[in-house]
């Protein structure tokens, strides 16, 4: 017959309390129930880990690791994993590489940038008239225009989704790239920022056309910051084909438009490109010119920079003759045989503000579009400036 339990006092440290448990229970220990609160979180947290190693760690490591010392060095096979191929059935799609045939994606930076879309919310409908009949006086022309106000949102737009020859205009694009390199530099712990850095110029660099460096000393080192400045200022082609290297070349700085949505802007020629191969529109021009503004695209010290090289441009003979001398423009011309255009912003007396840019086909060097763009300037600033269209 078994011993009677026996009874002893047990004192509970946590409440200050003595209960009485049988002796062979002394040692038990009541386990807490668990949160389902906390349950929920660690399972979410495991799926998110195990999804995102699963997605950016584990075909690194079978490419690296699993494939060349486990299958083919232990187990003597010649077996080839595409591990790639597994993460994304897109991979020849999104791309941002390429090396020997293979399309590649180079990892993603922590640094996203985006591009905001110009938002109207109606149209500069008397502007637009004055632009559609002054076009029309010259018929051996063919313009595209696109004007957006800053303080009403509203818009002129003639043939702006038309893609034209980019002449010099395309330097704005490179000068953007160039700019947003400098910001992943910077943000990546970069301790020197990449506009101090030294380019050689040589033959290879040497191009004709505008700009003086083409006549400078070959094998020279120049700044970035040196090379963007004329390259804008000066419009100097010769500067504009090393930032185009510098930048990663014609084929990733068009990958990079497009991934932003600039689709109708793209570099197929060095320049000076009097072939007019390279491309642009109006619109993907002047929204490229609305997110210098945007602080998701560039940081403040570019965004002031960029403005101080735009508002020193030496040709002042397009939309700058077609502005009084209290309005301020920041701007890039364009000039090639067959296309003149000037993109740039305004700032108008009265403190209002707008994006214009027009580009003009024409009969090789016809002169008449320079008359038509000054014109232009003219009726656009005189209707924000008295604040037509505006009510």
């Amino acid at each position: 017959m078994p011993a009677p339990l026996r009874k002893q006092e047990y004192y509970n440290y946590s409440y200050g309390t003595v209960k009485v448990y049988p002796n062979r229970q002394i040692n038990k220990v009541k386990r807490s129930k668990k949160n389902p609160l906390v349950s929920i979180l660690r399972f979410v947290f495991a799926s998110v880990f195990l999804s995102a190693f699963s997605y950016l760690v584990a075909p690194q490591v079978y490419t690296d690791y699993f494939e060349p010392l486990i299958l083919n060095h232990i187990l003597n096979r010649n077996i080839k994993l595409d591990a790639g191929g597994y993460v994304s059935t897109y991979l020849n799609y999104v791309s941002n590489s390429e090396l020997f045939g293979q399309n590649l994606i180079v990892p993603v930076n922590k640094h996203v940038k985006t591009v905001v879309p110009i938002i109207t919310s109606g149209e500069l409908t008397i502007t637009k008239k004055q632009l559609e009949t002054l076009f029309a006086k010259y018929p051996k022309l063919h313009a595209s225009a696109y004007v957006w106000e800053y303080s009403n949102a509203k818009e002129v737009s003639i043939n702006a989704d038309e893609i034209f020859p980019a002449a010099s205009i395309i330097k704005l694009p490179v000068l953007f790239e160039l700019f947003r390199k400098i910001d992943r530099s910077e943000a990546d712990g970069s301790n020197s920022t990449l506009l101090s850095k030294k380019l050689l110029y040589n033959s290879r660099n040497l191009t004709s056309g505008s700009g003086q460096l083409q006549y400078s000393p070959l094998n020279r080192l120049h700044s970035v910051d040196y090379l963007a400045k004329i390259m804008i200022t000066h419009s100097d082609n010769s500067a504009t084909n090393m930032l185009i290297e510098e930048t990663g070349g014609k084929s990733a700085i068009n990958s990079s438009m497009r991934s932003l949505g600039f689709d109708k802007i793209e570099i197929n020629n060095r320049l000076p490109d009097l072939e007019g191969t390279n491309k642009i529109s109006a619109k993907q021009i002047a929204t490229l010119l609305y997110n210098l503004d945007n602080p998701n695209f560039l940081s403040d010290k570019s965004k002031i920079t960029i403005k101080e090289y735009m508002a020193n441009v030496e040709n002042r003979s397009l939309l700058q003759a077609g502005l009084p001398p209290e309005a301020i423009l920041i701007h890039k011309t364009g000039d090639i045989g067959k296309m003149l255009g000037d993109a740039g912003i305004v700032y108008a007396q009265n403190g209002r503000k707008y994006i214009v840019v027009i580009l003009v086909k024409r009969p090789h060097n016809d002169y008449s579009a320079r008359d038509m763009i000054r014109e232009a300037s003219k009726i656009i600033y005189n209707n924000i400036n008295s604040g037509v269209d505006l009510n």
